[in-house]
């Protein structure tokens, strides 16, 4: 729960930054970027597992074992739906209105966070559901990088039902069905709805006729 908490505002940040430079921004190597930033998500699990053992094993990057390599693992294997979904969301905003605010002296960084991220909840909700419940159920990956200090319940879960204790297997995983529903409705509640709609005009009082 620790590592997955952790690991999905990462993700969605992240997923969602990426978006905004795709879709907002135009720099040389945009598709090779692009390219990068989703090929994780067409590699295999177990691939990525054992990619991340060899190459976090030895000094001076050695993250074997730790936790930091689950959550880094998650970050990059989940960040591409962050950046679908964000791109998406981003295609429905007009760019006038980041235009209007860098008109009126907003920043960038300002822009992005008082005019495009209150309209990008839809997005945060996907990327932070998406990512937490992925890094609560995973299984291909974390079974290479998972360690007796750090373990995942989805380890643990197949360890019980390797040695044959169906009964304890069953218990954990209706366990974590229940905690995955319940980080979903409180996902949605802290991030909110996007709302649309104008403000309501002011009245105005028009001179009586003589």
């Amino acid at each position: 729960m620790t590592i997955s908490a952790a690991a999905a505002p990462l993700t969605a940040l992240l997923g969602l930054v990426t978006a905004y430079l795709l879709s907002r921004q135009e720099f040389a190597g945009r598709r090779a970027f692009e390219f990068a930033a989703m090929a994780s998500f067409a590699v295999p699990g177990t691939v990525v597992g054992v990619a991340y053992v060899l190459a976090f094993n030895t000094p001076p990057v050695e993250l074997t074992g730790t936790a930091l390599i689950l959550v880094i693992s998650f970050v990059f294997r989940n960040m591409p739906v962050g950046i679908r979904a964000g791109v998406a969301a981003m295609s429905q905003i007009d760019r006038s209105l980041d235009e209007a605010s860098l008109t009126l002296g907003a920043g960038a960084a300002t822009t992005l966070r008082r005019v495009i991220l209150p309209l990008l909840r839809p997005a945060v909700i996907a990327a932070l559901v998406y990512s937490f419940v992925h890094a609560v159920t995973a299984v291909s990956a974390v079974i290479f990088l998972a360690s007796a200090r750090h373990n995942m319940a989805t380890v643990y879960i197949v360890g019980r039902v390797e040695a044959g204790e169906f009964g304890l297997a069953i218990a954990y995983s209706s366990v974590l069905i229940v905690i995955v529903s319940a980080a979903i409705v409180v996902i949605e509640l802290l991030v909110g709805e996007r709302r649309l709609g104008r403000r309501a005009a002011a009245a105005i009082s028009l001179p009586s006729a003589p």
